[in-house]
């Protein structure tokens, strides 16, 4: 069975009409289809609530829809194998085009130390990292 790590750029459609939010409700229903696995570190959390406050949604919706979503997304601590490989890239990048954040690294090195595609709408960190493979843009699902 496929397993997916999901951004929080990914679970932030499923409350903000974006392009692409289809393709995000769509993951979602093949998880409660029991088709894929979705994970994500709970960082996804703290990102998703200050997105929600950032662009004026109720946070307690969106506190809600985070654990409605509980039995469809699993979201844990990363561990130090996962800390680590974030690390790794984070110095995977260029001083001319940047480099991976430690947040959006703690994303994908959670997809490589499990066996996963990490799934972003986020395009810089794509452009950045896909050379590390198990990364997906949400717009190619």
């Amino acid at each position: 069975m496929q397993r997916y790590v999901i951004d929080s750029s990914v679970f932030n459609k499923l409350y903000i009409d974006e392009v692409d939010r289809d393709k995000a409700q769509q993951l979602f229903i093949q998880a409660a289809a029991g088709e894929v696995i979705l994970l994500a570190p709970d960082l996804l959390y703290l990102e998703v609530v200050n997105t929600a406050q950032r662009c004026g949604v109720p946070v307690n919706s969106v506190v809600d829809l985070l654990e409605a979503q509980k039995y469809l997304l699993d979201i844990r601590a990363v561990n130090d194998t996962e800390r680590k490989k974030a690390i790794e890239i984070m110095a995977s990048g260029h001083i001319k085009s940047g480099y991976p954040s430690i947040y959006d690294a703690l994303f994908h090195a959670m997809a490589l130390c499990n066996n996963a595609v990490f799934i972003t709408a986020d395009k810089r960190h794509y452009v950045k990292t896909k050379m590390l493979g198990s990364i997906c843009l949400l717009n190619e699902l």
